[in-house]
């Protein structure tokens, strides 16, 4: 296992490749437009300019020729003022199209200034850079990307899909999931400290005589560019986040809509699928009793061994022996959800057989 100071040199290497991306080169690459920089009152230096995610993500009626994006050339932050921040490592992401740190490596090279290697050498160390990076649990510590919550606003439709699986029309507002037509998806926002960290789009089934299904179901899920689902944890965010107490972890968000919609008052967290960061498990063992409740399925069953077996010696496991062929998000009744909860097994129980 690694050290705090691994974690620690790691962080420090992520930071001095932060320190050395020249941000005018990014903005310049991908063809900024209507610039003009300005002081801050701290004495910082902002770029002005017309918003590049418009040209990925259309999000401006006039293309932004009025400009409403930034970036703080020292911060290495940038921001559209109505759709979305994050730092520069990020807005990589999104306009390549890639999902992760990893993915953008292999093209940073021409971003990045003080560079005194070769080609050859530049591209073996941020190999290794790399391999420490995913060696490595909780580096690249970057500030996590936000949306404006006006993104939502044309999603905010209710799809009868939600209804056939239980999900009232209120609960659905109240969590601000919508419909997004040209795709046929359900958009499922997540929010993180009170900030709107993207969205899934979840396909729908095909109901004949009643809705058409989406054109292209797979994946179920797709998930905005740089979807920290490594980092956080899905929640119902009309409530606060639970920091102490009794939760339940799930695999998807569609779970934790449905436990909302029936009104179970114990706290349920999803995990984004049955992959489980080290990140995740560290808050997880925050909590006094954790209840897992995995999908009844391998990838289910390898999650649940994984969260059992790092927080057993953390806190107090629990373990839902899940019905075949039902989640938590199939149960039609509260009586239903808590009574599989009652009925958890200690974590002994999952180790023992094991």
């Amino acid at each position: 296992m690694r050290s705090a100071l691994d974690r620690l040199n790691a962080d420090r290497q992520y930071d001095e490749y932060r320190r050395r991306l020249d941000a005018r080169k990014v903005l310049d690459y991908y063809g900024m437009e209507n610039d003009h920089d300005e002081v801050t009152q701290t004495g910082e230096t902002e770029v002005i300019h017309s918003c590049l995610l418009d040209r990925i993500d259309r999000h401006h009626n006039n293309g932004d020729a009025h400009p409403s994006a930034s970036c703080n050339l020292e911060r290495k932050l940038y921001v559209c003022y109505s759709y979305w921040g994050g730092d520069l490592f990020h807005l990589i992401q999104k306009m390549e199209n890639k999902g992760s740190f990893a993915e953008i490596v292999p093209i940073l090279a021409p971003f990045l200034s003080d560079a005194t290697a070769t080609t050859d050498d530049f591209r073996v160390e941020m190999e290794r850079l790399l391999t420490e990076f995913l060696a490595t649990p909780g580096a690249y510590r970057a500030e996590l990307p936000s949306y404006s919550e006006r993104v939502l606003a044309p999603w905010a439709l209710i799809h009868p899909y939600l209804h056939e699986r239980g999900i009232d029309s209120d609960t659905a507002s109240r969590l601000q999931i919508g419909w997004r037509e040209d795709d046929n998806r359900i958009i499922i926002p997540h929010f993180w400290e009170g900030k709107l960290m993207g969205w899934q789009a979840r396909a729908v089934p095909e109901r004949p005589g009643q809705w058409p299904g989406t054109a292209q179901p797979n994946p179920k899920y797709r998930s905005t560019p740089g979807f920290p689902k490594a980092d956080t944890l899905f929640y119902d965010h009309s409530r606060s986040r639970p920091t102490a107490g009794s939760v339940v972890v799930v695999e998807s968000p569609f779970s934790v809509i449905k436990a909302a919609a029936l009104g179970l008052d114990t706290p349920v967290l999803a995990t984004f699928g049955a992959k489980v960061s080290d990140t995740q498990t560290k808050m997880l063992a925050d909590y006094d009793q954790v209840t897992v409740w995995a999908d009844p399925d391998t990838a289910g069953t390898l999650m649940q061994r994984r969260l059992v077996a790092a927080l057993h010696r953390e806190t107090t496991v629990r373990v839902v022996i899940p019905d075949e062929g039902r989640d938590l998000a199939d149960c039609e009744t509260l009586d239903d959800v808590k009574g599989k909860i009652e009925a958890a097994v200690p974590a002994v129980t999952v180790l023992a057989a094991q």
